[in-house]
């Protein structure tokens, strides 16, 4: 498990917000998403494959893709 998923809650926790460990899962999520994509770009996998991969539409890798600058890796 990530620390920095650990720390995000505790963090919620202590200042009193019950959405602490709901914001650190969707961290948690979107990091490994990015990773993911990043890693399939690497092995040139075609978008619609990274799609599948990752369970969200082209465009959403796309979006991903954009935001993140993998792109220029």
């Amino acid at each position: 498990m990530d620390l920095r998923y650990n720390d995000i809650y505790l963090k919620g926790l202590a200042e009193g917000k019950e959405e602490g460990l709901a914001q650190g899962k969707k961290e948690a999520k979107e990091r490994w998403m990015i990773k993911i994509i990043s890693n399939c770009l690497k092995q040139n996998l075609s978008l619609e494959d990274i799609a599948s991969l990752t369970e969200i539409s082209v465009e959403e890798v796309k979006q991903y893709i954009k935001d993140n600058h993998l792109d220029k890796k």
